[in-house]
């Protein structure tokens, strides 16, 4: 039968001689081909491909001119990683990152369709992301920083930072005449004050 051989093919099969199992999977590659596993029971085997491959062709059996293959879950299983991140293959498996500006909300468990990557609120972290004398508003993904009433950018060329923080204004070096003729201006720490010079009063508009 299909699956045995007789025990000593020199002789005739007989209750002394009978026929017993082919292990086939004691060389499972040479049957399954790789990336497989080989189950050997009596008369015959099966074989089953490893997690994160699957057999080439769906339409035959697994065999070594039928091999199991990788199966690329990022393209294959539709938002396998979950929205805002990113998913790279690898061979017979795949890692899920957060993209920048997201946390998995459950950092114990791995980053899947169920365990999703959120928004990071950046404004809520202490000492603030953008530095002091700045407002802070959060963003799907990232953040934005600016300056209060009467600071501005220590660089202007560069984003407000914790790096790159706010500076109070001197308005009355840096915005001519800000107070007017005959007058005398004080800044102040995010703002100014302005005075009459001695003999001269504000004009009542």
């Amino acid at each position: 039968m299909s699956g045995y051989n007789v025990t000593d093919p020199n002789l005739p099969i007989n209750n002394n001689n009978p026929c017993k199992d082919i292990h086939e999977c004691l060389d499972s590659e040479s049957v399954c081909g790789p990336n497989s596993h080989c189950y050997n029971y009596n008369g015959s085997f099966s074989c089953f491909c490893w997690g994160g491959y699957n057999v080439s062709d769906g339409n035959k059996a697994i065999s070594k001119g039928n091999p199991c293959t990788d199966v690329d879950e990022c393209v294959e299983i539709s938002d396998v990683c979950g929205p805002n991140s990113v998913c790279n293959n690898t061979v017979g498996n795949y890692n899920c990152w957060c993209m920048s500006g997201y946390n998995v909300t459950d950092p114990n468990l791995p980053i899947n369709s169920n365990n999703t990557c959120k928004d990071i609120n950046e404004c809520l972290f202490s000492p603030s992301v953008c530095g002091p004398d700045s407002n802070c508003t959060n963003e799907i993904g990232s953040y934005n920083c600016s300056c209060l009433n009467g600071f501005t950018a220590t660089n202007s060329s560069l984003p407000i930072s914790i790096n790159n923080t706010c500076r109070d204004v001197n308005e009355c070096v840096e915005i001519s005449d800000i107070c007017g003729p005959n007058s005398i201006c004080n800044n102040t720490v995010g703002s100014y004050n302005c005075w009459c010079m001695s003999g001269y009063n504000v004009t009542d508009t």
